[in-house]
């Protein structure tokens, strides 16, 4: 297995039992439900991060609330000469802040995100979303995190439109 190291930062923003996801548009996760985030821009701390993607994605502005720790996966991904992505993320809590306006999400070359959604819990299973929008949906219903890391061996992208499909 030869693998790359994607980090990222995440937030968990939760409304009358719905999680915000983003309909991935490229990537591992093309054609599944995400979390808002992703990686840092050059000297850029975890939340200032956090804080843009989640603009930049949702058109939201957030409020970080919560550090809930860092989380690792191992996903079955071809790109270029990788087998596998290792897939780190810090995951935070945010709320959405109500004093400042929605905005259109931003248009940009690498831009991931084609919208958002509040999706109820129970829709949130590996077949709809990646291993880290699984972990928050079952964190908030279960209350539990994992201390282990994920391995989704079984979770393979195959691009066919805008669907994925498990082999």
């Amino acid at each position: 297995m030869k693998s790359f190291i994607h980090f990222g930062v995440y937030g968990i923003c939760e409304q009358a039992g719905k999680l915000l996801v983003i309909h991935k548009g490229r990537g591992a996760y093309t054609g599944s439900f995400d979390l808002p985030g992703g990686r840092l821009e050059e000297n850029e701390a975890l939340t200032d991060g956090l804080v843009r993607e989640f603009l930049e994605e949702t058109g939201l502005s957030v409020r970080v609330k919560n550090n809930l720790g860092a989380f690792d996966f191992f996903v079955r991904y071809q790109e270029d000469s990788f087998t596998h992505m290792h897939h780190i993320a810090a995951l935070y809590t945010v709320e959405v802040n109500e004093d400042h306006p929605v905005s259109d999400i931003a248009t940009f070359a690498l831009q991931d995100s084609l919208g958002c959604e509040w999706v109820d819990l129970p829709a949130i299973t590996l077949d709809s979303a990646s291993p880290i929008a699984v972990l928050a949906a079952e964190w908030l219903t279960s209350g539990c995190l994992p201390s282990q890391t994920g391995y989704h061996e079984h979770w393979e992208m195959k691009v066919l439109g805008s669907h994925r499909t498990h082999t």
